[in-house]
């Protein structure tokens, strides 16, 4: 090779080089990120007072960390820098200076800080710098003894307690809504202010109710604005801190929170604030309607629900909704439309459940009117998208054609069919349907024996108490005639133990061959074996009968025993109109102290630690504790004569009796002058009505809304849940199925 060629191709590497050497500074410029300059601010400095040589601190952003780059003076005299970091600056108070300005200057920007005032009275420090009211703060410094006044002492301006003083110190309490300010002491006319002290305070929580990972929002003041300086916890419970600020805080309630107040811990100092109750999840129990246009307004039913509409978020199929309404029970929204087939999905304090499948189309279901009944019962379906032509809709429940009536595009009037069982309602129209937001029920009253013009009972003088075993007999005493009587699944009665003819007695013995003397009032319970316990009223006793008929003497020498309670141990309590007695499983019996006057002709029931009985008045629910002997008066009921729902402490009650218990959170009783079953849900505390008001004194079976009763009185229920109920004014045992 030439040198010339040589040379060309080693000026061509280094050309090369070079060119990739440029290209890379020019990028390194390109990819530089210019340093932004923070600015010089003064948030603070202390103390504004004190001798020569007093150490003043100026607090801020925008300074140096090197000393030599800051210079300051006092009234134009040079201050010593005796330390400097970019938030912090300490400068002494020279000798030869006199009261007047501060002016800082850093990398020749000056800025004033404030005046200072020589004087022997001096704020070097407090501790703690933060806390709540009733925080005790530690004043050191100087000049605060004085022979014409006590020291006063100002946070913010709002005048401290003085817990203690002496010449350089001060212990003063936090004043209540002191605010974040400066700590100021007054002595012999001369005034000295030293570091601000930040006022931790809480003022709200929201919400205010939900559970884990519920994200909570605390309003206040005097909070850390880095999160990590704030501890924040539920009941002691730490929590994590998401967000914060000088006067909020975002936390997430932890894993195991508790009902208890919300506290904020800053540098060892804390502020309580309200109660975050823990709820339990929300429940669903319907939506209506389950699908339908946009437009339409939606109902979500159930329980554990946010009052407050902006803590409650539904979503179908992933779209937000708009929430109009909101109780605890109870939230109404806008349907958006556009949203597609999918979940229905409802988020309460970030407490999220999911519903049924709604369909986006125009056909829907929003109503059933009633939404229970037996087969023939006439049914009317209110909605959308029907079919004004009668015979263009099907209608179906559980799969079983209905009978139309009449048709409008809102409305659908149908017979239910002759098989008919329980389950779902749907709707046919133009190739869509659509689904009852609720079953259709197979629930109603239907006379199990006896009835107006039949001999086999004869319950209509006085009455009866009932009971039912594990198989689905029913035993009625008949107190006119002394007997008890028992009535199997398909109704046949036949006498279980007593006199077929009437006669009265105080003598064991098995079925025919036991005599009985029962007072008005003479109750009768059953206990897991299926053995009966009854009240002998005018033999002063109770007698036990076995499933086989085999009747003893139990316990006697009671007086005026009227009805009666079993708990799960087997022991009686037996109430008269002033007294309650236990009798054990051994026959022994104890007066109850402190039992509160009940009503004798009404049944009461025992739900855990509690007996649950009608006071005197007939117009209220009382709740007796049989372990502790508290006596709750107007547990249900407000003490005026109706029979209105809602909450139980604001219904009114008539003549309630009978008082039974299903295992599941619900009471249920006769409102004997209304003629009404009621029940109360204990979770909720809400009472509603289960049949309808007989206002005709009638006999009717049918739907519970249809069916007609005439002096009710006491009531049983077998382990399937159906209701018994003596229909005395009809002479009949009725039974009413819930499903």
């Amino acid at each position: 090779m030439s040198y010339s060629r040589k040379f060309n191709t080693g000026m061509h590497k280094w050309i090369g080089v070079l060119s990739l050497f440029i290209l890379l500074m020019i990028a390194c410029k390109k990819d530089k990120t210019e340093l932004v300059k923070v600015p010089l601010v003064v948030t603070d400095y202390y103390p504004n007072s004190g001798a020569q040589g007093t150490l003043v601190t100026v607090e801020g952003t925008g300074f140096s960390n090197k000393a030599d780059e800051i210079s300051a003076t006092f009234s134009g005299v040079k201050a010593e820098i005796v330390s400097a970091s970019s938030t912090a600056v300490v400068m002494r108070a020279p000798a030869s200076a006199t009261s007047g300005a501060i002016i800082m200057k850093v990398n020749e920007e000056s800025i004033s800080i404030g005046n200072y005032t020589y004087q022997e009275l001096s704020i070097q420090a407090i501790s703690p710098v933060n806390g709540a009211a009733g925080t005790h703060v530690r004043i050191t410094g100087a000049g605060f003894s004085s022979t014409t006044g006590p020291a006063e002492v100002y946070i913010n301006g709002k005048m401290a307690v003085v817990v203690s003083a002496s010449d350089n110190l001060l212990v003063a309490e936090v004043p209540e809504d002191a605010g974040t300010g400066p700590v100021t002491v007054k002595v012999n006319g001369k005034e000295a202010s030293g570091q601000t002290f930040k006022f931790q305070v809480i003022s709200g929580i929201k919400p205010a109710s939900g559970g884990k990972g519920t994200r909570v929002k605390i309003s206040g003041g005097g909070f850390d604005e880095v999160t990590a300086g704030n501890h924040v916890d539920f009941n002691g419970k730490l929590a994590l801190v998401t967000e914060a600020a000088e006067d909020y805080l975002v936390v997430v309630a932890p894993a195991d929170v508790q009902t208890g107040p919300v506290s904020v811990t800053i540098n060892d100092q804390k502020a309580t604030g309200p109660v975050f109750t823990v709820v339990p999840m929300p429940v669903i129990e319907s939506v209506t309607p389950l699908s339908g246009p946009s437009g339409a307004e939606m109902t979500i039913l159930g329980s554990n629900f946010s009052p407050h509409t902006d803590e409650n978020k539904v979503t179908i199929n992933g779209k937000s909704t708009t929430v109009l309404t909101a109780t605890p029970f109870k939230v109404t929204l806008t349907i958006p439309g556009g949203t597609g087939d999918g979940k229905v999905i409802l988020n309460v304090n970030d407490q999220i459940v999911q519903g049924p499948d709604f369909k986006d189309q125009s056909l829907g279901i929003s109503k059933m009117t009633p939404d229970n009944g037996l087969s023939g019962t006439r049914v009317t379906i209110t909605g959308t998208g029907f079919s004004a032509t009668a015979s263009a809709n099907t209608v179906t429940f559980n799969g079983l054609a209905a009978q139309i009536v009449s048709a409008t595009a809102t409305s659908l009037v149908v017979i239910t069919p002759p098989a008919l069982t329980s389950g779902p309602v749907k709707v046919v129209n133009a190739g869509q349907s659509a689904l009852s937001p609720v079953n259709f029920n197979r629930a109603g009253v239907m006379t199990l024996a006896g009835g107006p013009n039949q001999t086999v009972l004869d319950i209509s003088e006085r009455g009866a108490s009932i009971a039912v075993d594990s198989r689905g007999n029913v035993f009625v005493m008949e107190l006119n005639n002394h007997v008890i009587k028992k009535i199997t699944p398909e109704g046949v009665v036949s006498i279980f133990a007593g006199s077929p003819i009437r006669e009265t007695g105080n003598q064991n013995g098995t079925g025919t061959a036991a005599r009985f003397n029962f007072s008005f009032n003479s109750g009768i319970v059953i206990d897991k074996q299926d053995v009966l316990y009854v009240v002998d009223g005018l033999n002063n006793s109770i007698r036990k009968i076995t499933p086989a008929g085999v009747v003893n003497t139990y316990a006697v020498n009671l007086n005026g025993p009227g009805k009666l309670a079993i708990d799960d141990n087997g022991d009686l309590y037996v109430q008269t109109q002033y007294s309650l007695t236990k009798v054990d499983k051994s026959g022994v019996r104890t007066a109850v102290r402190g039992f509160y006057g009940g009503n004798e002709a009404s049944r009461p029931v025992i739900i855990g630690p509690y007996l649950y009985y009608t006071d005197n008045d007939n117009l209220l629910i009382n709740r007796f504790g049989l372990i502790d002997a508290s006596n709750l008066r107007g547990w249900a009921g407000n003490g005026e004569f109706g029979n209105s729902d809602g909450p139980k402490n604001q219904s009114m009650l008539a003549i309630p009796k009978g008082f039974i218990y299903d295992g599941k959170g619900n009471f249920y009783f006769s409102d004997g002058f209304k003629q009404t079953t009621r029940k109360l849900n204990i979770t909720l505390n809400e009472l509603s009505t289960v049949s309808s008001q007989s206002t005709s004194g009638s006999y009717k079976d049918g739907g519970l809304m249809d069916a007609e009763f005439r002096n009710r009185d006491d009531m049983a229920m077998d382990k399937d849940g159906n209701i018994y109920i003596v229909d005395a004014g009809n002479n009949a045992i009725r039974k009413m199925f819930l499903k």
